[in-house]
């Protein structure tokens, strides 16, 4: 009898000690162990999850309502994990058919779905989609410890603050304020100093010429609009397959009064690489690219990141 109880002493510190808590947006989750079945409902948990050494059980990479699939980058990284619907439209059956123990959703698109996911699996809300580079490095340490790889995380975020340090010498100092925007084919969206690129570059030594307005850390801008920000550096995400409005913008005598335009200082990444991804494996792509563009040191954009 004696040695039962000390047996069941010692699982019971095992499992306490096994115990992991976090904070996400919809308060605190604890899980009793580590997750081993995760299902991803964005792209940068799908990101973050690769780069910690876990494979999803499930992840958001269909196409429908518009999605793109997974970014090009990851593509070969996720070969074989069940696609679980689009971002905007989970699939509720083939989540519960992934037996997630774990659910990681987008605090913003998934906020109606948050209920019946929870019902599902434990789930983890996090501002991604509308999340700034400090809610992303958060986000990379909560999911590492709820899948047991803190230490992992842990690493990836010395590494992150590593290469932006070594990115920020190659920044010009004095360098006039940017815009940075997502195009389509319909729309031009402006990116905030509190939005995921918008801060990074921030991060990496360049000034964001556009605060939060009205709650927003990113909305759509007109070319009139655009014109009326009057922007010395203009960054442009656009998709290779895609023909973005600016496109047509260009044509207008308005286009060429900007004056990152007439300072040749229009740069163009590509947005499935920088706006859709967002984790760890994402910025280190972000990284080499601010400085290979030369949008850091305020040079003529080269190569393949000058402007269409």
């Amino acid at each position: 009898m004696k040695h039962t109880l000390i047996s069941l002493t010692t699982l019971t510190l095992l499992s306490a000690a096994l115990a992991v808590t976090v904070k996400h947006e919809g308060g605190n989750l604890t899980l009793k162990t580590p997750a081993k079945r995760v299902v991803a409902l964005e792209y940068s948990f799908v990101d973050t999850l690769v780069a910690l050494g876990v494979k999803p059980a499930g992840a958001a990479l269909g196409t429908q309502g518009g999605d793109r699939g997974a970014p090009p980058y990851l593509a070969g990284r996720v070969s074989g994990v069940t696609a679980t619907g689009s971002r905007a439209q989970p699939s509720l059956e083939t989540i519960a058919a992934s037996r997630p123990d774990l659910i990681l959703a987008d605090a913003f698109v998934h906020q109606s779905a948050l209920g019946t996911l929870s019902k599902l699996a434990p789930t983890a809300a996090f501002q991604s989609r509308r999340g700034s580079l400090e809610d992303l490095n958060a986000q990379t340490l909560a999911i590492g410890q709820l899948v047991g790889r803190e230490a992992a995380a842990r690493r990836l975020l010395a590494e992150q603050a590593s290469l932006i340090s070594k990115a920020r010498a190659f920044a010009k100092k004095g360098a006039p304020a940017f815009v940075a925007a997502v195009v389509t084919p319909k729309s031009l969206t402006v990116h905030t100093n509190e939005s995921f690129v918008g801060s990074y570059l921030e991060a990496l030594g360049r000034k964001n010429q556009l605060p939060v307005k009205d709650g927003q850390t990113q909305y759509e801008l007109s070319l009139e609009g655009l014109v009326a920000l009057s922007p010395q550096s203009l960054v442009l995400f656009t998709a290779p397959d895609e023909t973005p409005i600016t496109e047509a913008w260009q044509k207008n005598p308005l286009w060429q009064k900007l004056a990152a335009v007439r300072r040749g200082r229009v740069y163009e990444f590509d947005r499935d690489n920088w706006t859709r991804g967002r984790g760890p494996l994402a910025l280190r792509l972000m990284v080499a690219q601010t400085i290979q563009s030369r949008f850091l040191q305020d040079a003529a954009p080269s190569g393949n990141f000058q402007y269409r």
